[in-house]
């Protein structure tokens, strides 16, 4: 993102690259990402959180709903078992909660060629 010249806020317990840093363009905010909240309701949230596919989807759930970004970027850690199923339902789980919500969406999710680990997933609310 900071090579596409974004300003990005990025929340993550861990250290950030120096070169990040020395861009400008990152504000670190050494925090748990489950816990977070943004100050404003932002346009755009990428999430690559290493975590049960479930909880990242509450996660993302809480995001849209909450109105905190009108779009996301997310990524879902396949399971060693069940993948298919488990993606299944977390995506029920987010259309669900969207649509009871009253929001208009676009989601789509894909399982790209050079991450076979995980499910990357878009959601645009319209």
């Amino acid at each position: 993102m900071v090579k596409q010249n974004m300003f990005v806020t990025a929340v993550d317990n861990g250290p950030m690259a120096e070169s990040l840093m020395e861009s400008g363009q990152v504000t670190h905010k050494p925090e748990d990402a489950f816990t977070f909240q943004p100050a404003k309701n932002l346009d755009w949230m990428v999430c690559d959180i290493v975590d049960k596919p479930a909880r990242v989807t509450d996660l993302m759930i809480r995001w849209l709903v909450n109105g905190w970004c009108r779009e996301t970027v997310f990524n879902l850690k396949l399971p060693m078992k069940q993948r298919y199923t488990e993606v299944r339902s977390c995506l029920a789980m987010i259309e669900t909660a969207l649509e009871e919500a009253g929001f208009k969406y676009r989601m789509a999710a894909k399982h790209l060629y050079h991450d076979r680990e995980e499910i990357t997933c878009h959601i645009r609310i319209l």
